[in-house]
């Protein structure tokens, strides 16, 4: 049978057939150090016989296979921070995955809040606005993971076991209790597992990626993880242009006439700078 792995504990590896049915196996040899969850394999009731060729690999954490990114933040609880947003949109866009714009708690928002997302769409980001406590557009973010391996990622706090409780309509993860003096969640999850959701999705309960540190991204690279600019790289004077200080830039001209939004100009040149200082 093919399968899928949805996690691997213990020595055992859990793997799921098609029909989502999971099934604990072992690994003969050493192939068991070359599978990750998110790995397709051919296995029979009790062995894993072959890994097939993965298409991507996180190294932390370990998963295999995955082709979008849930970027989830929170409204407040802890408060929304837009340049730590634009941080994990560079370390996707890295990766050569698919982010998807979470943003939970809107039960908690106030006028004015929901305007700022439009720069992001204007990008062409998908942008989701939930509400776990109140069960508010997870229908919208569920039709949208279907036929996909996806990992949440996001600081601590912001609701993403519970969104995952939703997602697989069970309690399945124990939900952290919010530290009220730092205003953070505690980390609850111990090891990568995918659950399964609705049209065949998977999303994964994950430790959450270890590092947001940018430092493997070159600083002529960054320009390209900024989706709004990219109509406009090859109309810059200058061959290499960082759109920093040059003149006859075409990206500081679509920012002059607000084709580019100035946020997330100002973005850009912040990363920019930190990587040129690495």
């Amino acid at each position: 049978m093919k399968g899928f792995v949805t996690k691997a504990i213990g020595g055992f590896f859990f793997v799921a057939d098609e029909k989502q049915n999971i099934y604990q196996t072992r690994i003969r040899g050493k192939i068991k150090d070359t599978v990750y969850p998110g790995d397709y394999v051919e296995f029979n009731e009790e062995v894993i016989e072959k890994v097939y060729p993965r298409k991507s690999l996180l190294h932390r954490p370990a998963i295999a296979n995955v082709d979008q990114v849930l970027i989830v933040l929170s409204v407040a609880k802890p408060e929304f921070d837009r340049r730590l947003l634009d941080r994990f949109l560079i370390i996707v866009e890295k990766a050569a995955l698919n982010p998807l714009i979470v943003i939970n708690k809107i039960d908690l928002a106030e006028g004015g809040f929901f305007e700022q997302f439009e720069d992001y769409r204007t990008a062409g980001y998908q942008v989701y606005f939930i509400s776990v406590k109140e069960r508010k557009g997870i229908e919208e973010l569920m039709k949208d993971l279907g036929g996909h391996i996806n990992v949440l990622t996001g600081p601590s706090g912001v609701g993403k076991s519970s969104l995952i409780n939703t997602l697989v309509a069970e309690e399945r993860m124990e939900v952290g209790e919010i530290s009220k003096r730092l205003k953070r969640g505690r980390h609850t999850t111990r090891h990568v597992e995918f659950l399964a959701v609705e049209n065949r999705g998977w999303v994964a309960d994950t430790p959450g990626f270890t590092s947001l540190e940018i430092k493997h991204i070159l600083p002529e690279e960054l320009t390209y993880f900024y989706p709004e600019f990219i109509p406009y790289l090859d109309k810059c004077k200058f061959r290499g242009c960082s759109h920093t200080h040059e003149p006859v830039c075409a990206v500081k001209d679509a920012v002059a006439e607000s084709l580019i939004p100035a946020e997330r100009y100002e973005s850009y040149r912040n990363f920019y700078s930190e990587l040129k200082e690495g």
